[in-house]
């Protein structure tokens, strides 16, 4: 009965209804990652960090009609920025003139994006101690203790040695306190009697009157520096966000991010937040060979490994934008800066761009013997997976 049945249950049960359909593969998260080369403290890249993302979150949606997070993601240092598009720890970034050519060849055939309109007239400065009075230029670090930022920076390095060794000066020591922000403070503290950094940085330590009784005692010559550089693990990661490449002008991905920043305009207030964090009147697309000399440069101060800087210079070396945004014909980043004393005339090439030389072809023996790596019609040079600084 129904109280104490003995019927057995039988262990399995066949049934005539389908086996359930396995669940979709999640689709993948639509986000853009970011970094950027940590030359300032940690505020003023945060918040640079924070207007990115707002102005092309709202970008993106408004022109491409998907939600895409677009998140910063932060390094320690130089090597780890330059490392993080090959990585795949960003997908672009913000980076000086000689990083951002590093980053690129290593993630080829990734992407100049973008440049603020002062990084094409981008200057360097060479402060003094409270209390010191150099007057003759920049000799006035000759036997002197001097403090640069990182080895890797172009402002804060490179070209400053490189009007140093034009003018045949040699300073007593020199060290690098790993940023601009730093390099100030080492002067200020007495930890060096003399400091280079870049010209903006200064100016906002001038606005913000933490320049401790320093000073500037030289400025050079004009060269191009900062820019937007974008892997090329971003043209896949873009083509995976569902609608993403949809909508008109938003089919690749570089060419959007390059008209995302060139097209941002002061009356938007995100776009003026953006200017804001970036000390900079506007964006503008980067013209083919504007970073050769930097390449060159680093090439003749033995900052890049002799193997790439003996390739040849493609010579349809491009940028995605070709854009026809308006750059003023003339530049003054540095408004508050004293007029810059006598020195080395600048590197052929940098204060506009030159003609670029005709690439050779690789031949059948090059790329049989592997001495060609690979080519790249955005980059200075033919590209390379391993590129290392000295």
């Amino acid at each position: 009965n129904v109280g104490n049945s003995t019927s057995s249950v039988p262990a399995t049960v066949n049934s005539t209804e389908p086996a359930p359909e396995p669940e979709p593969e999640p689709a993948p998260p639509a986000e853009l990652t970011f970094t950027a080369i940590p030359g300032q403290d940690e505020s003023t890249l945060l918040a640079r960090a924070n207007a990115v993302s707002a102005y092309l979150e709202n970008y993106i949606q408004n022109t491409c009609g998907v939600n895409v997070t677009v998140t910063y993601n932060p390094v320690t240092n130089y090597e780890d920025a330059v490392d993080a598009l090959l990585d795949t720890v960003a997908d672009f970034g913000w980076y000086g003139g000689l990083t951002g050519v590093q980053a690129g060849l290593r993630s080829p055939p990734a992407v100049y994006i973008a440049q603020r309109v002062e990084d094409k007239q981008f200057t360097s400065v060479f402060i003094q101690g409270e209390g010191m009075n150099i007057t003759n230029g920049v000799e006035g670090a000759e036997g002197k203790s001097l403090a640069y930022g990182s080895a890797s920076s172009t402002s804060g390095h490179l070209m400053p040695a490189y009007y140093l060794g034009e003018a045949d000066v040699t300073p007593a020591s020199t060290i690098f306190t790993g940023s601009h922000d730093l390099t100030v403070d080492a002067v200020i503290n007495g930890t060096t009697e003399v400091g280079a950094l870049n010209s903006v940085v200064w100016k906002n330590r001038v606005a913000a009157n933490t320049t401790g009784g320093t000073s500037v005692y030289y400025t050079t010559p004009d060269f191009v520096d900062y820019l937007w550089v974008a892997g090329s693990g971003i043209v896949d990661k873009w083509a995976a966000i569902e609608g993403a490449s949809s909508a008109a002008g938003c089919e690749n991905v570089d060419t959007l991010l390059t008209e995302a920043f060139v097209s941002a305009d002061a009356a938007d207030p995100l776009a003026q937040a953006l200017f804001n964090a970036y000390s900079t009147v506007g964006f503008v697309a980067i013209t083919a060979g504007e970073y050769d000399p930097i390449e060159e440069t680093g090439c003749s101060l033995g900052m890049i490994e002799e193997k790439y800087c003996t390739e040849p210079i493609p010579a349809d070396l491009g940028n995605v934008g070709n854009s026809t945004s308006p750059v003023p014909a003339t530049v003054n980043p540095n408004p508050i800066e004293p007029a810059p004393a006598p020195g080395p005339a600048p590197p052929a090439g940098l204060a506009a761009p030159t003609a670029q030389p005709v690439a050779k072809e690789p031949s059948d023996d090059d790329i049989s013997s592997g001495s060609v790596k690979c080519r790249s019609v955005y980059f200075t040079a033919a590209c390379a997976i391993a590129f290392n600084f000295v």
